[in-house]
């Protein structure tokens, strides 16, 4: 199985530049949990529900960079880089170990030159799981 078999194909990006506000209502409005970070076309963050699940003052202060100035924080404070990424035919065996090697719940999939294609989550690996011992076992019954 591959990754481009199980991604979301046209993931929804933000800038490093989106406020925190911004970021979090899209996260609400389009129910995902991850956003990847786009500087022109190329991937180099990304942001999650988890990064922004902060108590609101810790959030506001670290997406100032540390500093106490009023205005909106910025998520290039909050984001992880460098981004650990997948491309569209990886192994999905690979991309599902890479994800658990690092401890992340989502890989951004880039082209060669980092633009992103979709994204592939822990979900989008359990259901190709599930998908395939459906399978296994429709073909044990057959």
């Amino acid at each position: 199985m591959r990754v481009a078999d199980w991604m979301s194909p046209d993931p929804i990006t933000v800038t490093p530049w989106t406020s925190v506000r911004a970021a979090r209502e899209l996260l609400a409005r389009e129910r995902v949990r991850h956003l990847p970070v786009l500087q022109g076309e190329r991937v180099v963050g990304i942001i999650s529900d988890r990064d922004l699940s902060l108590d609101q003052g810790t959030v506001d202060r670290l997406a100032r960079g540390g500093s106490a100035e009023p205005a909106e924080g910025e998520v290039r404070w909050l984001m992880s880089r460098p981004v650990h990424t997948a491309a569209a035919d990886d192994e999905l065996v690979s991309a599902a170990d890479r994800m658990l090697s690092h401890r992340i719940s989502a890989l951004p999939v880039v082209d060669d030159e980092d633009r992103p294609l979709g994204i592939l989550t822990t979900t989008d690996c359990l259901l190709a799981l599930l998908r395939t011992e459906t399978l296994r076992g429709s073909a044990q019954l057959g």
